[in-house]
């Protein structure tokens, strides 16, 4: 029984033989000695369910070889078609060589090269000399590559491009399933349109889909931004890219870099969003500004060619010369303009801004002016315990070429006090004036002079006639603690 079995292992694993279905005409090779049949017209063998067609063919009598000529065409399992000038078949190992005008067709994509094998036993193709690959949306050609015709699945390696009506993937290795019509990356590879240009070193992308994941040192560039992360998602159809971890959105014309772990960017009405640890960085010419909040947002008008960038809650921001905190902000590029809302604090020099709404004009890439809305108050500490102030409705401070406040304008309930010094710059009293409206002149972060416009009041008190506490206006509010003392500190709550 055991002697049975063996045997019949034995059979069962030795080759099946070639059959000779066909030929208009056979003849015997005179240089082989008559052991090898020459084929000629219509020629047709079978193997196994697997027919091959020629013109004409060799077909030795002792080998489970042939070698067939011209028009040559292989029927594997009624799905796989390959067509060439010349095969070599290799019966007992089920091998196809082909050459010459060498073509590779199934039910999702047409392969054509010079030269290609298959191996008939596990169904894979294999060619070394440049081929390309035809489905329904993409064209893919490749130095190198491999056809798991089961799995309909293909493997690229070295010069691999995929053009697709919309995009053109470059890459050095790259999987290709003609089934879901899938792109999977395993190198540095590039996708260019005529949107963006995205950068990946591993990743997918559903071609028919317009889907794509992309990690390993991935970005997407548009025209006028650069969107970065660990790993980004795109779907070209809406337009969306959205990145995770260590994320960057690079504005290119506006030199603004924001940071975050989570951002999206929708190019159809250009606008982009950046959470969790949030952070902008705005670059000038010898220094730049770093603020944070909850959520950054930049919205561009193209119509108008209008940048706005908004921040929501425990906004923060560092500048050398210019830090600041509100709940909320809004920064436009039309009039260059930021404007803070809800209990906004501005530090410039020595002074302290607040009041109910502040804005703060640029010119030049530096503070021109500063305007405070309703309950304004500009606070200057003298020493541990004496302050100078400034309180009104609304206050405009003017800035020099430094970003050092040199005027301000009260307009409306002026009051001011401020401590004089003599030339050896010692305490000699204090000044405090009510006035509706106020011009107050500063040098070298001083009050120089102050002019009353309307409706004076002023008196002029020796140190100690007054009491600490009468030398505080209303409402008095010291915020040196929340004063960011570098960029870091902007995440400090």
């Amino acid at each position: 029984m055991l002697f049975m079995c063996l045997l019949m292992q034995v059979y069962a694993q030795e080759p099946s033989k070639i059959h000779l279905v066909h030929s208009n005409s056979l003849e015997y090779d005179e240089k082989s000695d008559g052991k090898v049949r020459k084929l000629i017209g219509d020629v047709q063998f079978e193997q196994d369910g697997s027919y091959m067609y020629c013109d004409s063919a060799y077909f030795p009598l002792d080998s489970n070889f042939i070698q067939c000529f011209s028009k040559v065409h292989i029927i594997k399992n009624d799905t796989v078609h390959i067509y060439g000038d010349k095969l070599n078949y290799d019966g007992d190992k089920k091998f196809a060589e082909m050459f010459k005008h060498v073509k590779m067709m199934d039910n999702t994509m047409t392969l054509t090269t010079e030269h290609m094998t298959y191996d008939m036993v596990k169904d894979v193709a294999n060619y070394n000399d440049n081929a390309r690959i035809v489905d329904k949306e993409n064209i893919l050609t490749s130095l190198i590559g491999y056809y798991y015709s089961d799995d309909r699945l293909f493997v690229f390696h070295k010069n691999v491009v995929l053009t697709n009506p919309k995009y053109v993937i470059h890459t050095d290795t790259m999987k290709y399933s003609t089934d879901s019509k899938t792109a999977f990356f395993f190198g540095p590879t590039r996708i260019t349109s005529k949107e963006n240009l995205i950068y990946a070193e591993n990743g997918w992308y559903d071609t028919d889909k317009d889907v794509s994941s992309f990690k390993e040192n991935s970005y997407i560039i548009t025209k006028e931004q650069r969107l970065k992360g660990d790993s980004l998602y795109y779907d070209r159809m809406k337009g969306i890219g959205k990145a995770f971890k260590n994320v960057e959105i690079f504005d290119t014309v506006q030199k603004v870099i924001i940071n975050g772990e989570y951002g999206e960017y929708h190019e159809l009405n250009d606008w982009s969003l950046v959470v969790d640890s949030a952070m902008m960085t705005q670059i000038f010419d010898k220094d730049s500004l770093f603020m944070h909040a909850d959520t950054l947002l930049s919205i561009f008008d193209s119509v108008n060619n209008i940048r706005t960038m908004f921040a929501y809650h425990h906004v923060r921001y560092f500048k050398l010369d210019l830090q600041g905190k509100c709940d909320s902000l809004v920064y436009s590029s039309k009039d260059s303009v930021t404007r803070m809302y809800k209990s906004p604090v501005v530090w410039s020099g020595e002074n302290q801004m607040t009041g109910d709404t502040i804005t703060i004009t640029m010119r030049n890439k530096r503070v021109d002016s500063m305007n405070i809305y309703h309950n304004s108050f500009i606070i200057s500490q003298e020493d541990t315990v004496r302050f100078n102030q400034i309180k009104g409705k609304n206050v405009t401070g003017y800035f020099d070429d430094s970003s050092h406040l040199k005027r301000v304008k009260v307009l409306g309930n002026g009051q001011t006090i401020y401590y004089a010094r003599d030339k050896e710059e010692k305490y000699i009293g204090v000044n405090r004036a009510d006035c509706s409206d106020i011009m107050i002149y500063i040098k070298n972060n001083k009050v120089d002079k102050i002019s009353l416009l309307n409706m004076p009041d002023a008196t002029f008190y020796p140190m100690k006639e007054l009491t600490i506490k009468e030398l505080l206006l209303k409402d008095f509010k010291w915020l040196i603690d929340k004063r960011p003392k570098e960029k870091l500190e902007i995440f400090k709550e």
